[in-house]
């Protein structure tokens, strides 16, 4: 049988629910009784375990302590649709072919696993009848590591054009959306896709979602480890219920293999995904041994990226592994391992933030997949089923603390975690421009605004990136950052594709871009995002531009500054890592966050709230004039913001008067930054000035800098 560990049948233990703490004695069906508590369990533990399951959320294989026991679940309604849901079938294939325009909330809630969210125009909102008939279906890709191989790209340009509303969007995983997608249909969009080598499943809802790497497609040992890992990880955590293939497929496995199958090797990927190592990570059930019935508690992410290079957040994951290289550059070290990352978060509600992932320890190559599994085990167990804005893996990782989640972890892994080697610091790319991928061959990176793969204004990326594909059949990766790389290029066509984007209206000179340009994000917002609270992809170009406009006029125009915006706190643009983010508060408002750096390891804080969008440069000014009168020499925006501190910002901001930047020292190069306008002095003091500048024949002005820079010169 399988081994419930120290949780066992016949074992005790002490644990929390609802914040007191009760000794525990086990039932005829494994769980815990919290013996003494106010509340009595609200549900039948037996209805929430499924053929052959033993461990679960309700009776987990090892002990945690924690302020709930997962018994108490009225308040979540996600949780019954799922246990209800036949293992993600219903209500989805008794709703799909009735004669509605749309499907119910069960339905939604079970129609994400598949990679799937039901959506309104809500620009329409001023008219009920067009709203109401406004009902469409947005689809999301699984696309590990971002690459898509010219055949599926062209699948997918074709639907987008046929089926959807003509575009696609790149997303901040590096997955595709496609938008504007009628009930009717949603199962030949779907199918399609799978039988292109492509998949749907897991793009969203409460189960591994799409792998994440940095997009560089260098061929060189560590980036080849990462690809591979990469992909075994997503299909080893796949889910295996027979759902996906009854709603979609007719009941048929499909015989065609997904495209990143070639980066795996003859690695088993069954073997890896069946294998018990007895000690909780599998639950036992017959179809779902990994997740069992009612799956995780909330979404699951994880990314994977050589030490160095972080152009993919790796803080914001559940899970995220950086590849360690021998000495001699070719051998596999392993991989450290950081966990308890996300973005997700409620404006006014502290129980909810956003969290930077922690460092968890090293491990070897043969035991990543394994421990990758007792993680999300750990989560599927003992993560927050009772309050859902409370279920990601981070909540559990902040309850328990690090030491106490590895702990965990470690019950289920079966060994102890050695602590993490050391690595090479930091660096942002999003990989713009021409790159050598080490091959003999080249790849371009190019920008999209907010990876919206379109026709308009005169920017026709649409177009063009289906003429590179049919022209130089290119594989299509998408960037963590929601640019574009065409890789595989070969050198003597370097030309060729510069010259068909150019013809396109795309910018093909990285150079001819802002510095806010190059890692600049935003999520979809309005229209269509039912969480949005204001915009985000409609008005990201025109604040980089405002942005940029002000630094500019400030001195400061080639400065880099990693920039996102959502439109609402959950953060899907990750703009609490950013060096600048702005998160939607209002209809015309944003709340402003300071104190990410450049190198993105880190969580900013919430510098102003309820800015409105045309307060925004005179907000940023003050800011900025103390960044550029403080900054150490090379020191970026970011790291400056949370060197200094949100208290000192705030204090010379709300004595600052605008316009009086033009007189500080810049920091960077010890010059004054303009005139002495505004300086009051006595007046004796400015006939000496006068006197002694006339007679070194300077203006006051320029006399008064240089006995600034240079001390007595001139007063003897």
């Amino acid at each position: 049988g399988v081994s419930l560990g120290s949780h066992s049948l016949g074992s005790s233990a002490l644990f929390r629910s609802n914040g007191v703490r009760f000794a525990s004695s086990p039932t005829q069906y494994g769980r815990s009784m919290c013996v003494g508590a106010v509340k009595e369990p609200d549900i039948d533990v037996k209805e929430w375990m499924g053929p052959g399951q033993k461990i679960g959320p309700q009776n987990p294989a090892h002990p945690a302590e924690k302020p709930y026991d997962n018994l108490h679940l009225k308040k979540n309604k996600v949780e019954f649709d799922k246990k209800d849901s036949q293992l993600l079938k219903e209500p989805i294939l008794s709703e799909l072919f009735n004669d509605e325009i749309s499907i119910t909330p069960s339905a939604v809630n079970i129609l994400k696993h598949h990679g799937s969210y039901q959506q309104q125009n809500r620009d329409l909102r001023a008219n009920r009848k067009e709203m109401m008939a406004s009902y469409q279906f947005m689809l999301r890709l699984k696309v590990p590591c971002g690459i898509t191989t010219p055949e599926v790209y062209r699948v997918l340009d074709d639907l987008a054009t046929d089926y959807g509303q003509n575009d696609l969007k790149a997303t901040t995983r590096q997955a595709w959306q496609m938008h504007g997608i009628v009930k009717g249909d949603l199962k030949h969009a779907i199918k399609t896709i799978r039988e292109a080598g492509s998949n749907t499943l897991g793009g969203c809802g409460d189960i591994n979602r799409n792998v994440m790497t940095s997009p560089a497609p260098f061929a060189t040992p560590e980036y080849d480890q990462m690809r591979k890992y990469a992909t075994v990880i997503a299909q080893v955590l796949a889910p295996q219920s027979d759902a996906f293939a009854d709603i979609w497929l007719d009941g048929e496995k499909q015989a065609t293999v997904e495209y990143y199958q070639r980066y795996v090797g003859d690695t088993d990927i069954a073997a890896m995904a069946k294998f018990d190592n007895g000690r909780g990570v599998m639950t036992g059930h017959e179809q779902e041994p990994l997740y069992g019935k009612t799956y995780l508690p909330r979404k699951f992410k994880i990314a994977v990226t050589p030490e160095g290079d972080n152009s993919l957040d790796l803080y914001i994951n559940d899970i995220g592994l950086v590849v360690l290289m021998e000495d001699d550059g070719k051998t596999l070290k392993g991989f450290n391992v950081v966990v308890g990352g996300g973005m997700g978060r409620t404006h006014k509600k502290e129980t909810t933030f956003a969290r930077a992932a922690d460092h968890l320890g090293f491990v070897k190559p043969d035991d990543v997949v394994e421990l990758c599994k007792a993680i999300l085990a750990a989560q599927r167990d003992h993560g927050n089923r009772e309050v859902r804005a409370n279920a990601r893996m981070k909540y559990l990782v902040h309850t328990l603390g690090i030491h106490g989640f590895r702990d965990l972890v470690q019950e289920y892994f079966g060994k102890e975690i050695p602590p993490v080697e050391p690595m090479k610091e930091w660096k942002f790319s999003d990989w713009l421009g021409w790159h050598d991928q080490g091959d003999g061959k080249m790849f371009k990176g190019f920008f999209v605004a907010s990876g919206r793969i379109r026709d308009q204004d005169g920017v026709n990326v649409k177009s063009a990136l289906r003429k590179v594909v049919d022209e130089y059949n290119t594989d299509v990766i998408l960037t963590p950052s929601q640019n574009v790389i065409i890789g595989n290029i070969d050198p003597k066509d370097q030309a060729g594709v510069d010259a068909l984007l150019a013809e396109h209206g795309i910018i093909t000179d990285e150079k001819s871009l802002t510095p806010l340009h190059e890692g600049a994000i935003a999520c979809a917002a309005l229209p269509l995002c039912g969480l949005a609270i204001t915009e985000a992809e409609r008005v990201l170009p025109e604040y980089i531009d405002r942005i940029h406009t002000k630094m500019d006029s400030m001195g400061l125009g080639d400065q880099s500054v990693i920039f996102r915006m959502t439109g609402c706190p959950n953060g899907c643009g990750r703009p609490y890592m950013a060096e600048l983010g702005l998160v939607g508060d209002g209809a015309n408002s944003y709340q402003i966050w300071l104190g990410g750096t450049d190198k993105l390891d880190g969580v900013g804080w919430a510098y102003k709230d309820y800015v409105k969008t045309q307060d925004l440069e005179d907000t940023l000014e003050p800011v900025l004039a103390l960044y550029k009168m403080k900054r150490k020499t090379n020191e970026s925006f970011g790291s400056f913001c949370k060197r200094v501190g949100k208290a000192q910002i705030l204090g010379f901001a709300e004595k600052y008067e605008l316009g009086s930047w033009e007189d500080v020292v810049d920091g960077n190069n010890k010059m004054l930054t303009g005139k002495l306008k505004g300086v009051k002095i006595d007046a004796d003091l400015h006939s000496r000035l006068k006197t002694l500048a006339k007679k070194n024949k300077m203006s006051i002005q320029a006399f008064a800098t240089k006995l600034l820079m240079e001390g007595t010169y001139g007063m003897e």
